[in-house]
């Protein structure tokens, strides 16, 4: 079995048949939730990304049979926060130190995308990464959303057994769930997922597809998370599932995609008083407190025994903030983008942003053509440049990957506010991977191309 972990630790790689064998083998669990925290330091570090989760509304129209605030539910105190609060309590997880910040809320069709626009720009504003978790939309929606300003989309699959979804979601379709997935993927959102474990007729083998499904996506970030009965759903009589094998399944997603972010659920602590620490101890790296304040908190029950209902934000965060100290973690001060290693190959998943990039080469600026000429077929001190190259979210416009030097060129647009915080934001990211970003306006290429050369070759020497 251990043969197993260290094929998942070096090579990243595992057949359906070897995922079954490591969760029902339990005498491995602690070789495995080492071997995960292993992967977790080499690839994201020692830093936990704390993201603030403002749960904005418990309408929700879906009819999850798992879920407290499930439409056939009546027993809700429904409320839906304004756009006044959502800023309120945004400013006040900034001035807490957060660096993201989490929208949550059931799928509430009373948040158009005009209106989320509105709040995402204003929330923009605050220098944060933003992540929104509101269900299932039509792709348009997704894109303007996306041009507003949101980096990341979190969409939990929950099961990607056909049947037992079908099952636990009346009324839904599990391949439009992927298909938003795969949408969100395209349009440059960092994506999010998940699954429940302990899902009444939920096999193994229905766990494993749910990790290779994971893997396929290239998804960037998974949350883990046991199932908890809910006193006013329809399963309510079936019992929790299991914290070990919920930790096991975290453990495995974070050797076979070692660079994504994988947060340390609330459901664990549910379950667990020390639930979130073991998790970070097995290969996650980031929580999520709330920083809704008053009784939002206990309105928006998904599950029954959220930890900290009681607690102000404040308090929320100091004590989190301990418990990683504890362990010889530190909180980290960046946004938490994805870092993706070069080494590591995107998945058939991300073959649309490839097309993309193809089409752009095709549609090359007459500046980017000149600039080429001198870039193409090692010409410049021979060194190897690619264009209109995917990295990430982003394609860029050159890229030289043995220098990690990328090449931008900018129009009279650039000079627009909004496209000057778009292009900071996109510097950051690339940065953030160990890219060196040289930008040069349009005019120069036009009246001073042997000039851009030279800084691009002094850049290189």
């Amino acid at each position: 079995m251990n043969k197993i972990i260290q094929k998942a630790k070096t090579g990243h790689e595992l057949s359906k048949s070897e995922i079954v064998e490591l969760l029902k083998d339990d005498s491995i669990n602690q070789e495995l939730f080492k071997a995960a925290d292993d992967v977790r330091h080499e690839f994201v570090g020692d830093e936990v990304h704390l993201r603030a989760l403002i749960e904005f509304s418990n309408i929700c129209r879906c009819h999850c049979k798992y879920c407290g605030l499930r439409a056939e539910n009546t027993n809700v105190s429904r409320y839906r926060l304004n756009k006044e609060e959502i800023l309120d309590f945004a400013q006040k997880a900034v001035g807490y130190g957060y660096k993201t910040i989490v929208m949550q809320s059931g799928e509430d069709p009373f948040f158009t995308a005009n209106y989320l626009c509105e709040i995402v720009r204003d929330i923009k504003k605050l220098d944060v990464a933003l992540t929104l978790s509101i269900g299932e939309r039509p792709r348009e929606e997704y894109e303007k959303l996306k041009n507003a300003g949101v980096d990341r989309f979190l969409i939990r699959i929950e099961t990607t057994d056909e049947n037992l979804y079908k099952e636990m979601h009346p009324q839904a379709s599990l391949e439009k769930r992927k298909q938003c997935l795969y949408d969100l993927k395209e349009l440059g959102y960092e994506t999010g997922s998940g699954c429940l474990v302990g899902l009444p007729n939920q096999t193994l083998e229905s766990l494993a597809d749910d990790i290779l499904f994971f893997k396929k996506l290239d998804a960037d970030m998974i949350g883990i998370g046991p199932f908890i009965p809910h006193q006013d759903t329809p399963l309510k009589d079936v019992p929790h599932g299991s914290f070990e094998l919920a930790l096991k399944v975290m453990a495995i997603v974070r050797l076979l995609l070692p660079d994504i972010n994988i947060p340390a659920t609330t459901a664990m602590e549910t379950l667990n008083p020390n639930g979130r620490i073991i998790a970070l101890q097995s290969g996650a790296n980031v929580v999520m407190p709330n920083v809704t304040e008053g009784d939002y908190r206990k309105k928006y029950e998904i599950y029954p025994g959220k930890i900290c209902i009681n607690d102000t934000p404040a308090k929320c965060r100091g004590c989190i903030g301990g418990k990683i100290a504890s362990i010889g973690r530190t909180i980290s001060t960046e946004k938490g983008f994805r870092v993706r290693p070069l080494s590591l190959n995107p998945s058939p998943a991300g073959r649309g942003k490839i097309n993309i990039a193809k089409a752009l080469r095709k549609k090359m600026t007459p500046q980017e053509t000149k600039l080429w000429v001198y870039l193409r077929a090692n010409r410049l001190g021979k060194t190897k440049f690619k264009r209109q190259y995917p990295i990430g979210k982003y394609i860029v416009d050159f890229v030289s990957i043995k220098n990690m030097l990328v090449l931008e060129l900018d129009g009279g647009g650039h000079t627009i506010e909004q496209h000057k915080k778009y292009d900071k934001e996109r510097d950051e990211y690339l940065k953030s991977r160990g890219f060196k970003v040289l930008r040069f306006w349009n005019n120069e290429i036009d009246k001073n191309i042997d000039g851009v050369i030279e800084k691009i070759m002094e850049y290189l020497r």
